[in-house]
Order: C-alpha cells, then structure tokens, then sequence
C-alpha cells in the first residue's frame, strides 16, 4: 500500500493479472476444461471467504481477473460484509441487517434480495457462481433483465417458487411482489440456455441456481461436485478457522476519516506482522544458541571427515 504524496490517494498494489473474465467470454476462446477449472478455483476462494464469514455480495465476471495461465483471482470487495457480527434470527437486530447496502449487479442479484429479504447470506454468492457458469456456457449473461423484470427472467429458469422457498427467504414483501408476476411459459432450463451441456453441468447449475437460498448448494458441497471432481482436492481446499470482523463498517464517516482509518488499520497491520516474524526469527535463534558446544563441534567434524573422504576419492580416480 502507498500513500500518495497529495495526502488525499491511497494506491493498493496487487500482483499482474491479464484481463477480467468477462473480457475472456466475450472472446470466446475457452475450452470446456477452462471453465470447469475457473468454476473450480472460484469455489475455492468462495469457501475460504465463507468460512470467516465474509460474503462478497457482488459476484461478477468482471469482478474476476485472470491471467494467461488461467489463474484465477477475485477482485473488488468493495460490497463484501462480514456477517460475525449479525445476531442468529431470533434475536436480528434490524440496524444490523444488510440490506441498507445494494449489493450486486442486477443481471447476478439473487431471489432473496430482489424480494427484499433482510437476512440473505453467503447464498448470494453461491446464486453468483451459478450466474457466471451459466454465463460461461452460453457466452452472454443468463439473466438479462431489467428492473421491472429480473425475477420474471429468473422464475422462468427456476419455476415459480413454492411456499417453502417463500418462507425461506423471510421477506415480508414476497408474496406481495410475487403476486405481480406471472408465471412464465414453461420451458427446458435447457431449451432457455440454448445447449446441450452435459448431465454434470446442468445437475450444478440446478443447485447453484435454487430459488431457496436455504436448499442451495454451498461452496463446499460444490466442489465435491462431480463437474469439478478432477481438480477437486480436498487438503488444498482451505478455511479460515477465525471469524473476520470488519470493525469499521457500520459506521458512518467521511471520506477522509475512512482513508485515515484505513491506513492507520493496513500500518498497524503490517507493523505486528513484522514483529511477529522478528520474534520468531530471535526464538530460532536461541535455540541455536542454546545447543550445546559439542553437538555443534560433532556436526563440524562429521562434516570435515566427509569433505576428506571426497578428496582422497577424487585422488584414487
């Protein structure tokens, strides 16, 4: 991180990524096996996000860079939240809720935001992955819609919701904005995306894409998923063992105050980092210290008697 020297632009420098995937769809130059190892490694990043509780919110190709290798990286957290600090749901607080933020692109919003829900969690990143892989396989966005409507475009993929979905999303405007839509034509999720994708590739997309962000798919059981089973590794498919707090986010400040409590935070960071590596540099170094004279003059010979053994070798030869 650089402070410029206006004291007004803080510059964050990140590795080089090529392009964003949603440069890449548009070229259309991926094979098959590219999209399942991006679907992959996206699922990789969304499980470490959730398991410290931090939901992106804005899940999007353009939000991911990639590179000529085909390496992945999820960018812009600009919406991310984290979820630590929200009471379970018989004690929500409504000041704590997370719908005063408008989170995600429309084209990638999930049924519970549209609906108004004020209790959506990392189910809204999953319906994402779901929005980029279909994406991937057709090569334009799978839910183009407008305002007026986006959840028409969505039912007509998914079928109306029953009342359980209803009541998972926990909305008290649903069935008022449910009402206002009706139901769509019924067509093949197939047909709509205008395939003939394998039976792996649609079975996920279903699941990532379930109206009930109760009944969808999680990042983890996603990536057991036979579509990503040749490059799923479980031992390298890490969580975060700590919940993240963003202290910061709930208060309101000005741009200033936020650039300078920002700062201050990454410094403050990076200082006790810093330490934390010197420390265990010094501890390494007493136990170095600590060990006996004689090991230490053991080692020295053996490793003497081994370089003249070598030269009288090289000698006979």
């Amino acid at each position: 991180m650089i402070r410029s020297a206006n004291e007004v632009d803080i510059y964050l420098v990140f590795e080089y990524m090529d392009t964003d995937l949603h440069a890449v769809i548009r070229a259309n130059i991926l094979e098959d096996i590219h999209k399942r190892y991006i679907i992959y490694q996206l699922l990789k990043a969304i499980k470490y996000m959730h398991s410290a509780k931090v939901i992106h919110r804005d899940l999007k190709p353009s939000n991911l860079l990639i590179n000529c290798a085909c390496l992945l990286k999820v960018a812009d957290f600009g919406e991310a939240r984290s979820i630590s600090s929200i009471p379970i749901k018989e004690e929500r607080d409504t000041s704590h809720v997370l719908t005063h933020y408008y989170a995600s692109t429309r084209w990638y919003r999930a049924p519970e935001i549209l609906l108004g829900s004020p209790y959506y969690a990392e189910g809204v990143d999953i319906w994402g992955v779901g929005c980029i892989l279909g994406e991937l396989i057709v090569g334009k966005p799978i839910f183009p819609g407008q305002s007026s409507n986006q959840l028409d475009r969505i039912i007509e993929f998914t079928g109306r919701p029953t009342h359980e979905d209803i009541t998972d999303i926990q909305s008290v405007y649903a069935n008022q904005i449910l009402e206002t839509i009706e139901t769509p034509t019924a067509r093949s999720q197939e047909s709509m995306l205008l395939l003939n994708a394998d039976s792996d590739t649609m079975d996920l997309l279903r699941k990532l894409l379930t109206f009930s962000p109760v009944r969808r798919i999680t990042a983890t059981q996603a990536l057991a998923h036979p579509y990503v089973a040749q490059f799923h590794v479980p031992e390298e498919e890490i969580e975060y063992h700590k919940k993240i707090f963003i202290p910061i986010e709930l208060r309101k400040l000005s741009v200033p105050a936020y650039r300078d409590e920002l700062f201050t935070s990454i410094i403050k960071f990076n200082f006790e980092r810093q330490k934390a590596k010197i420390a265990a540099t010094i501890a390494a170094t007493a136990v170095c210290a600590t060990t006996p004279s004689s090991t230490r003059t053991s080692k020295k010979k053996k490793a003497k008697d081994s370089r003249i053994r070598r030269r009288k070798r090289k000698e006979k030869t």
